[in-house]
């Protein structure tokens, strides 16, 4: 009968199977710094490929990137779809700017022994 199967016993010799989303090797911390990898991709600058430095948004598209890195777009087009750029529409991305201080101060308790070759690429 379908209904009274009993449940299968792992024995100690088996492997346990690692989830999907569980990091090998990188110890208790592992999801967190997993996650944090995650959201650092997403804060990257879509010029430079580092994590976005005084984050602006182009208005007419959207489009996130670092403030130095946009600056010779501005009165032509986004690097990334060409809809024009103009200085009216860069906006400062106060919210963004605080999201990326905190993930940097994050990065910073799940990596303190690991700080020295930390990149800044995204990639």
């Amino acid at each position: 009968m379908p209904g009274n199967r009993q449940p299968r016993v792992r024995s100690g010799n088996e492997p346990r199977r690692a989830s999907a989303m569980e990091p090998e090797g990188r110890g208790a911390w592992a999801h967190s710094r997993a996650a944090l990898d995650r959201l650092e991709k997403l804060l990257c600058c879509s010029r430079c490929t580092n994590i976005l430095r005084e984050p602006v948004c182009l208005g007419g598209c959207e489009h996130i990137f670092c403030s130095n890195c946009v600056s010779d777009c501005v009165g032509t087009a986004c690097p990334v779809c060409y809809t024009p750029a103009w200085i009216q529409d860069v906006k400062i991305n106060r919210q963004l700017d605080s999201m990326i201080q905190l993930c940097s101060k994050l990065r910073n308790l799940l990596h303190e022994d690991k700080l020295s070759g930390r990149s800044t690429f995204c990639g």
